[in-house]
């Protein structure tokens, strides 16, 4: 696990230098505090901040071939690197060290740029071909590893995080303000775009090629297409038995697979389903019982899963710690971790993540995490409630009019829900079930400067293409929502949220259900195996009979809720008015002032639960004042 960053100059005579290269990979050290190593010879620098797990003695990058004239630095893990090794070393490639990041240059000597799609991991790496000058950048199937690069006065530059580019003093810091408002929209930003101009991200499951001052991005992995529409799939109950086993195979053998360590690790136990499941194939796996940690909130009854967290730990017999958070934390770590949130997405989660990854780095290098479960097999509540689609259009006319007047009355989800099961287009229904806040409130919440947006681009653009791109596989509604999540919601927020966190105290974060063979597996299901009436992820809590209790199988899922609606009103009150009421807020142009106000006392008189909105309203300024003032 690293941080990369470096370039390639298209030019001969252009400014950047090691000291540029050094520059970029110390705005990211976080990320590998162990060691940190250079090459630079001509128009290309690689640069790297290790964080020691595999070959920890040996290990240490850029890494090459036995010629030199292959060169790489990895961010993240191969897990398949031993038989690849083997592979490679009966075609006779010689090797310097065990580690795995070794194996990309030989592979790609011996394969050429084929190679990608043989590898198995989370990754997100840079290669450069001395021979043809061709520098390659990759990231991983599903985007568990972040890469990001811009062009700028004659160079590429590419690093794990914007604040690596930023780092150069020929990138522009400019404001993408459309993209202002897709955050204040869908709480991120889809790739390939991010909050600045210019700067862009390499999507998942795809690679760059940089030679001869031109750019070419391919795909290396899509989702293969199945021969029938896995929706309309009846299953036996001899089929149902044989899929629940081969679910049971693989996510143990990912699991399995993600134990490769030289160093210590554990698993983030949040006693739920998902995480629960991880830690119990990790314990019928080891031989030693497994370290769990958990994170809660003082004084906050509603908010605490703690006890089922305990007694998942009691029933697997792990060696289980837990931290509380209160908001006096928050009120210090809300304004100091936007540092790590250049390209930032507004999940208030992020804070507990960060708490409980440096509570575990205590003792561990390595966590596994139970991220990607929801968005495989039909988890959250909105798939259930988008299968209500059909009969909301039965109903007359006259008879929708009247709803609003009881919705308008409800809580989330069901006014979102509502709102969502009338958009008869399918893109505008997806943003209906993703919006941070409903489509009126943003427009009155909008700015001079988000109105603009408004009346001149299309939020959705990115999420159409996305819709294209599926049309070949005749999803059905269910498949469709799963299909836009994995490419979207998972990597944009949920991965970028426990990248970043995790990377801030130094912690690699896996992910075993989203091997990218699982992720195929989970689209060959028929639905009925995902979603079945209104109970999600219906095969995985099959598989996990065996070795859970039903009690935290069958719980009600309820997401990392952080109690950011009381604390606002509270403790937090000082640090979100001081901001909101603030010279430099009101001068943006971003927002409304008349109706952030409203918004503001609206939540503070306990009227209404405005945290989410606040939480972007906060973050979209404390975001601006460390990338673009500074």
């Amino acid at each position: 696990m690293c941080g990369i960053a470096g370039f390639v100059q298209f030019k001969p005579g252009q400014p950047l230098k090691m000291k540029h290269l050094e520059e970029m990979t110390e705005t990211i050290k976080h990320r590998g505090p162990d060691d940190k190593g250079f090459y630079q010879k001509g128009p290309v620098g690689l640069g790297m901040t290790r964080l020691s797990i595999i070959d920890v003695e040996n290990g240490a990058q850029p890494m090459c071939n036995e010629r030199s004239k292959i060169w790489v630095v990895c961010n993240g893990e191969i897990y398949n690197h031993l038989e690849l090794r083997q592979d490679l070393e009966e075609k006779g490639h010689q090797f310097a060290s065990r580690s795995d990041v070794e194996v990309l240059a030989h592979a790609y000597e011996e394969y050429g740029d084929k190679f990608i799609s043989r590898l198995r991991g989370m990754f997100a790496f840079a290669l450069w071909d001395e021979t043809f000058q061709k520098l390659l950048l990759a990231r991983d199937h599903v985007g568990v590893k972040p890469l990001y690069y811009t062009t700028a006065d004659g160079s590429l530059l590419f690093g794990s995080e914007i604040r690596a580019l930023l780092a150069v003093d020929t990138v522009p810091r400019k404001v993408d303000t459309k993209q202002i408002l897709t955050l204040m929209t869908l709480q991120y930003v889809p790739t390939p775009d991010t909050l600045l101009k210019g700067i862009r991200k390499i999507p998942a499951g795809h690679y760059l090629i940089c030679q001869s001052g031109k750019i070419l991005i391919k795909p290396y992995w899509q989702l293969p297409q199945i021969s029938k529409t896995a929706g309309e799939e009846k299953v036996t109950s001899d089929q149902e038995k044989s899929l629940i086993e081969e679910m049971r195979y693989k996510f143990f053998a990912s699991v399995k697979e993600q134990l490769m360590a030289d160093v210590p690790l554990g698993a983030f136990l949040s006693g739920g389903l998902d995480s629960s499941m991880v830690v119990a194939a990790m314990t019928h796996q080891t031989n030693q019982p497994v370290k769990t940690y958990s994170v809660g909130f003082e004084n906050e009854r509603d908010f605490n899963e703690l006890k089922y967290a305990q007694k998942v730990s009691k029933f697997l017999k792990s060696q289980h710690r837990e931290i509380m958070v209160n908001a006096n934390m928050l009120n210090d770590l809300i304004p100091k971790l936007v540092k790590y949130q250049d390209d930032p997405v507004i999940d208030p989660a992020i804070l507990p993540t960060f708490v409980v990854s440096l509570f575990a780095r205590q003792e561990v290098k390595v966590v596994l995490t139970g991220e990607g479960a929801d968005e495989l097999f039909g988890g959250y509540r909105r798939y259930s409630f988008d299968q209500l689609t059909g009969g909301v259009k039965l109903i007359p006319g006259w008879l929708k009019a009247m709803v609003p007047f009881v919705t308008n009355r409800m809580k989330d989800p069901y006014q979102q829900a509502w709102h969502a099961l009338n958009k008869t287009d399918l893109v505008k229904r997806h943003m209906a079930w993703s919006r941070l806040c409903l489509e009126e409130t943003l427009q009155g919440l909008a700015g001079e400067k988000l109105l603009y947006e408004m009346e001149h681009s299309k939020v959705e653009e990115s999420l159409e293409r996305i819709f294209e791109g599926a049309e070949p596989y005749g999803f059905d509604n269910l498949n469709l929502m799963l299909y836009m999540d994995l490419k979207t919601w998972l990597p944009d927020d949920l991965l970028n949220k426990v990248d970043r966190m995790s990377m801030a105290a130094s912690l690699e974060a896996r992910v075993p259900y989203l091997d990218h063979r699982l992720v195929e597996f989970a689209f060959s299901l028929p639905s009925s195996m995902k979603l079945r009436g209104n109970t999600g992820k219906y095969i995985l809590k099959k598989a996990a009979a065996k070795y859970l209790p039903r009690e935290i199988i069958n719980r009600q899922k309820k997401g990392f809720a952080v109690p950011l609606g009381p604390w606002f009103r509270k403790e937090l009150r000082p640090l979100l008015m001081d901001t909101l009421h603030s010279e430099k807020f009101q001068k943006r142009g971003y927002f409304n002032l008349a109706k952030t106000e409203e918004i503001l006392q609206e939540h503070m008189s306990g009227k209404k639960d405005h945290h989410l909105i606040l939480y972007g309203l906060l973050l979209v300024e404390l975001w601006h004042r460390r990338f673009i003032d500074e």
